[in-house]
């Protein structure tokens, strides 16, 4: 069982969010596979709200792996945050990815939709995306929205599904100031994502 993280606690209640150290993943498992993101071991440290047009659960998810050392074989952990988010107003399936680590990222072979450009040279020198038809990747990651993920120039996993999305900025600081980045920046998407939308 993990235990309570104070300024956690203390921000969940300041905010209006539902605090789970011990995180009840069911919700989240529901969510998986992820496009580019590995499977993780567990999620902890849930925090959980509901708006007028989504929900959104933010969690750490943490990663076991093993190294090998002088023929002895060890396990390490690492953890992320991730933000998954209901949104009814999301009808469209793509995924992006600007992280070019292997401990959350999962193999681009292993990625279930094809590869495509979304045209805009820039964020596609930084950035991966799959959709399973150029015309979905159009239609879900728009100008607005490549733009937001390129302004926010770190590491990350993000992807649209039909009935809401997915973040993973996969080094973005385990404190306070990471957790309100992290709250402000789903916002944001949805904003962006949306607009694409209704301008389509």
């Amino acid at each position: 069982m993990t235990g309570p993280i104070g300024w956690m606690a203390d921000y969940a209640a300041r905010h209006g969010f539902r605090y789970e150290p011990d995180a009840d993943e069911r919700w989240m498992r529901a969510w998986e596979p992820y496009t580019t993101v590995k499977v993780p071991t567990r999620y902890e440290h849930a925090l959980q709200a509901t708006g007028d047009h989504a929900s959104m659960t933010l969690a750490r998810m943490v990663m076991s792996f093993e190294t090998v050392h002088a023929g002895v074989t060890h396990t390490h952990e690492a953890s992320a945050w991730i933000a998954i988010a209901q949104d009814v107003r999301m009808d469209s399936v793509a995924a992006a990815t600007s992280d070019p680590g292997r401990t959350f990222g999962e193999s681009f072979d292993l990625v279930s939709m094809p590869r495509r450009p979304t045209g805009d040279r820039v964020f596609d020198g930084s950035f991966a995306t799959f959709s399973p038809t150029a015309e979905e990747l159009a239609r879900a990651i728009g100008p607005s929205l490549r733009k937001l993920a390129l302004g926010w120039r770190i590491p990350l996993h993000f992807e649209l599904r039909k009935g809401g999305f997915v973040i993973a900025p996969v080094t973005l600081a385990p404190n306070a100031e990471g957790l309100s980045w992290l709250v402000h920046a789903v916002h944001l998407f949805s904003e962006k994502a949306t607009k694409h939308r209704a301008s389509g």
